[in-house]
């Protein structure tokens, strides 16, 4: 038995059906009874669980389920829960087979300020990033950071309202901008508590190639070190600055960056599910996420014969000699087509309300018609798949549903492209 939670996410999905597929009872939860996941019919039960933003009670839960159900496997589809499964780990390992690292593993990759540390160490480049507090730190950084600049939470864990970046254009808006970060942006005291350093703000370098250059390697590393990955480019992404992926194309992989990212897994002690994404700047690739869990497009790695959800379900309970033949034998899989990756149904609406609003240009939008159509039948979707229709179904209500609670929000996104 396996036991996901965030039946929100996309890839929860992926995980149900790569699982139910192969006859492993899910059990899916949520603490939204009208999550996208819970409707998928490959899901073997469907239950409700407290909100995350109240982890304690959900660790009840969790121990409280793992109880009743003796041999269920464990596993993060979010970086809240990451994090959590590891920082409350002896607890919930007594009751689930689990695959996770310790927490400050999961800290080194999910704190901005720790991962930077990280891949100084082992070579990898990432972003001209500063870390600045007092007045004065905010008056040096005028002076000699390079502008524009992001303002971003130097973590997602828990982070219950706020901001996933905000651009500032000149050091004398800083000042503007850095109060508004600090009026919006909260993180939930369970993880304030025990780092009360984490709310303090990162201050990045802003690459206009992070708008449609963004290179992803994702898959699996075992406790043994041996990887597997899958390597993809971010090609459209909602709001084109800042934002969503909507399309992916697959891509080699990189022998420099899979060994830098293999050197530091092994210098943090990670193992587990990855996606890693790396700004794409001519020859250099300057890594800005390291998501160690589930990921959104992980139907893409499944679908290019990565089958991610199945190698956390070995690991977890201890399979380690077959984990290590599946895992090789994933590596040493060429596929034969190059697929892509889209959300068909919000890249329909993208391509339909931005040239309405002239934010997208007649070639560009024949450019993206093209694209669908000249990967046909190599399109993996977020959600869309032949024999499980709902979750489609639902993901279109719960969009709906969205902008018309978040109107303005909505219009800046998906219409003005902001």
């Amino acid at each position: 038995m396996f036991l996901l939670l965030g039946a929100d996410y996309y890839g929860t999905l992926a995980a149900v059906r790569c699982l139910g597929r192969q006859k492993v009872p899910v059990f899916v939860a949520d603490d939204n009874k009208k999550a996208r996941a819970l409707y998928s019919r490959y899901a073997t039960e469907k239950h409700v669980h407290p909100p995350l933003s109240s982890p304690d009670e959900l660790v009840r839960w969790l121990v409280a389920f793992g109880e009743r159900h003796p041999g269920t496997v464990l596993y993060p589809t979010n970086d809240h829960l990451a994090w959590l499964f590891s920082a409350r780990r002896a607890e919930l390992s007594r009751v689930f087979y689990m695959y996770n690292p310790e927490e400050e593993t999961i800290l080194s990759l999910l704190d901005k300020k720790r991962l930077s540390a990280a891949c100084a160490k082992v070579g990898i480049d990432t972003p001209d990033t500063r870390f600045a507090k007092t007045k004065e730190e905010i008056e040096e950084l005028k002076k000699t950071a390079r502008f524009p600049l992001l303002i971003k939470p130097r973590t997602q864990i828990y982070l219950e309202s706020g901001i996933k970046g905000s651009l500032v254009a000149r050091p004398e808006d800083l000042d503007a901008e850095l109060e508004r970060y600090t009026s919006l942006v909260k993180f939930n005291d369970a993880l304030t508590s025990r780092h009360p350093d984490i709310p303090d703000p990162q201050f990045q370098e802003y690459l206009t190639a992070a708008e449609t250059s963004i290179y992803s390697v994702s898959g699996f590393v075992t406790k043994a070190g041996t990887l597997v990955a899958r390597a993809s480019m971010k090609v459209l992404q909602r709001p084109r600055k800042v934002g969503i992926g909507l399309c992916f194309e697959t891509r080699p992989l990189e022998p420099e960056v899979l060994s830098k990212l293999g050197a530091l897994c092994k210098e943090i002690g990670y193992f587990g599910a990855f996606e890693v994404e790396y700004i794409a700047d001519g020859d250099r690739r300057l890594l800005i996420d390291f998501n160690p869990r589930f990921f959104s497009q992980m139907a893409f790695d499944i679908a290019r014969g990565v089958p991610i959800p199945t190698f956390a379900w070995l690991g977890a309970r201890s399979q380690d000699e077959e984990l290590e033949l599946r895992v090789k034998a994933a590596r040493d899989f060429v596929p034969k087509d190059e697929r892509v990756y889209v959300h068909r149904t919000m890249l329909d609406l993208v391509l339909f309300l931005q040239r309405m609003s002239g934010q997208m240009s007649k070639g560009d939008l024949a450019h993206w018609r093209g694209w669908l159509e000249e990967h046909r039948g190599l399109v993996t979707d977020a959600v869309r798949q032949s024999g499980d229709p709902m979750p489609a179904v639902v993901d279109t209500a719960q969009w709906v549903k969205h902008f018309a609670r978040h109107p303005r929000s909505f219009v800046r996104s998906f219409v003005l492209n902001k």
